[in-house]
């Protein structure tokens, strides 16, 4: 499978619920353009991501992006943010992709990948409230 088609097979874990009718994004700044990186500069530049939001005063809340099967989990942020400023966070951030929220509907869109965005569906189907 190519990454592309491994985004799309996604699940959200977050510990507090959505609105259905919010938009924001959901982008990670770990493992930059989809290499592999040690789980210390993983977690800096997570906190780093967290920090120049803060600075901006962008609203943001912790999410993780996890396979189905829950062998793969990413730390992300859901970012309360236009569509255009969320495509220019995960440049930054130097991320393949990144998911897009509007009214219950998920976006997969490419940011450093060339690829067409996909339609994944509703959003609330593939979130999970942990306790």
């Amino acid at each position: 499978m190519t990454p592309w088609q491994l985004y799309q097979n996604v699940v959200f874990i977050s510990y507090q619920p959505f609105a259905t009718m919010s938009s924001f994004a959901i982008i990670s700044a770990i493992n930059p353009a989809g290499k592999m990186a040690p789980a210390g500069q993983n977690l800096c530049r997570h906190m780093a991501f967290a920090a120049s939001l803060h600075d901006a005063r962008v609203r943001y809340r912790k999410v993780t992006g996890a396979s189905p099967d829950f062998k793969h989990l990413e730390p992300s942020w859901a970012v309360f943010c236009s569509r255009h400023q969320a495509v220019e966070y995960a440049l930054d951030w130097q991320q393949n992709a990144l998911y897009w929220v509007e009214d219950d509907e998920l976006w997969l869109l490419p940011a450093l990948l060339q690829q067409e965005p996909v339609a994944l569906g509703c959003f609330s189907q593939r979130l999970i409230l942990a306790p």
